[in-house]
């Protein structure tokens, strides 16, 4: 395996990294508040506000983000999309130039 598979693997683990923090975090962002009304209901003492089980997962969602991120851009940079579009180009241009005997070496008149 090339190091050019390994970095793709990386970049692709990255990414799926950042989407799995994301989707736990948001899942027992949802969950928690619903657990503290059963405890709540069970014990029956005190009232009952969601917001007493709010949790802040606003890290959780910047580096699940970063991961995310990090990893597109890491796996833009490794597949280097412009370079061979350029590349292509060139062939093309010069497979062009030889089957119409063009030369732009010659001046202009």
């Amino acid at each position: 395996m090339s190091l050019k598979h390994l970095h793709i693997i990386f970049s692709l683990l990255f990414i799926m990294l950042g989407i799995v923090i994301i989707t736990i975090s948001k899942m027992i962002e949802e969950v928690i508040p619903k657990l503290g009304y059963v405890a709540f209901q069970s014990a029956a003492a005190g009232s009952y506000t969601p917001s007493d089980y709010q949790v802040n997962f606003a890290l959780n969602y910047w580096i699940g983000a970063i991961c995310i991120l990090g990893g597109v851009i890491c796996l833009i940079s490794t597949m280097n999309v412009v370079r061979n579009y350029i590349r292509e180009m060139n062939i093309r241009n010069r497979a062009f130039d030889e089957t119409h005997n063009y030369d732009d070496t010659r001046e202009l008149k």
